[in-house]
């Protein structure tokens, strides 16, 4: 299966301690993808097609800027710990309904795809989200 070829290289970059995993679980009309950042700013993108098409995952790496990296983790280390974080909820429809959420230090912050519900934290971080997935697309 192709998808497991892949899979050692994200499983290496997010192994490493003080990586950032941006995670998108993906829904039923489209697919999620990781990207682990790295400190050093090296950035794996991995997108996982949804179960029973045929199209293999994209893979990509690159190297992200580093005013981008360095917003990121000072970002991530003001946020902490992500559980007094708020959790905004909001309304998705099933077939639209994910997940966007960053792991980092063993924590996972809130659903950041329903916004930052007036946090300066969430705000940020959510902006980060874009950036990275920006440079991927």
């Amino acid at each position: 299966m192709r998808v497991l070829a892949l899979l050692p290289a994200l499983v290496s970059v997010m192994a490493q301690t003080n990586v950032a995993t941006i995670v998108h679980s993906g829904s039923t009309n489209q697919a999620g993808f990781h990207i682990a950042v790295d400190p050093a700013g090296k950035a794996e993108y991995a997108a996982m097609p949804r179960g029973g098409t045929a199209a293999a995952p994209r893979h990509a790496s690159r190297d992200i800027p580093e005013d981008v990296k360095q917003r990121l983790f000072a970002d991530l280390q003001a946020a902490m710990p992500f559980s007094s974080l708020p959790a905004p909820h909001c309304m998705k429809p099933a077939s639209f309904r994910y997940r966007l959420t960053i792991e980092y230090d063993g924590q996972t912050t809130p659903d950041l795809s329903c916004g930052d519900g007036g946090n300066e934290h969430l705000r940020a971080l959510i902006a980060d989200v874009k950036a990275l997935t920006g440079l991927f697309q």
